[in-house]
């Protein structure tokens, strides 16, 4: 009897041995499992943002391509303006002064256009 109560220590001892030694090495691959799972997080991460300022690049891009043809269409405008008025009055200094007076007072105008608040942040805030 005693012989198989020492057997029954001795498997006892070598399991509790064996699920000692076993615990490194569940603890390196929960730490190891851990860091693929953050570095997969930060490569998503990565993608994500990468596409964002991709996008926004574009996006920037076609707004000055747009604000460049605008200008170059201001221009044209501008000079066709005063070439026409030229051809009407016979003064240059007249169709320049003209076409200057009316871009001032639309750029005022504009200006106090884009100052003026929206009327619901006037109402919320009011």
């Amino acid at each position: 009897m005693a012989a198989i109560e020492r057997g029954n220590d001795s498997s006892l001892d070598r399991r509790n041995h064996d699920s000692e030694a076993q615990w490194p090495e569940l603890v390196s691959r929960a730490v190891n499992d851990l860091s693929r799972i953050v570095h997969a997080e930060f490569r998503l991460a990565e993608l994500g943002i990468k596409s964002l300022i991709e996008q926004e690049i574009d996006r920037s891009l076609k707004v000055a391509m747009a604000l460049g043809f605008l200008l170059c269409a201001a221009v044209c405008a501008v000079g066709a303006a005063i070439t026409g008025i030229h051809a009407i009055l016979g003064l240059w200094w007249a169709a320049f002064a003209i076409v200057a007076a009316v871009s001032g007072l639309a750029g005022v105008g504009f200006f106090l256009w884009a100052k003026r608040r929206p009327e619901s942040a006037l109402s919320i805030s009011g």
